[in-house]
């Protein structure tokens, strides 16, 4: 019976030292954006939890980031319509 107990407590514990994962910070993701990006893949393909507390910061990151897609879509678009004004 010790010895069954022994098993259930040392595999419960590495399951729960498994399950837990360091929690970025906005700042940190800011910093470390290929880590971000590739790290922002994981969460949309499943392999992360999606509502994770880093894939949230993780995307408030990339929005904040003005070298972002979004971004450098709007800027040329501007710098289109601009050139066509001329």
């Amino acid at each position: 019976m010790k010895k069954l107990l022994s098993i259930f407590i040392i595999t419960t514990t590495t399951i729960f030292l498994l399950g837990c994962e360091k929690n970025y910070t906005v700042e940190y993701w800011n910093s470390h954006k290929e880590e971000r990006n590739s790290y922002l893949e994981k969460c949309a393909n499943g392999d992360i939890n999606r509502d994770s507390q880093n894939c949230e910061n993780a995307r408030i990151s990339l929005s904040e980031d003005p070298t972002t897609d979004f971004f450098q879509n709007l800027h040329d678009t501007l710098k289109e319509k601009l050139k066509d004004r001329k």
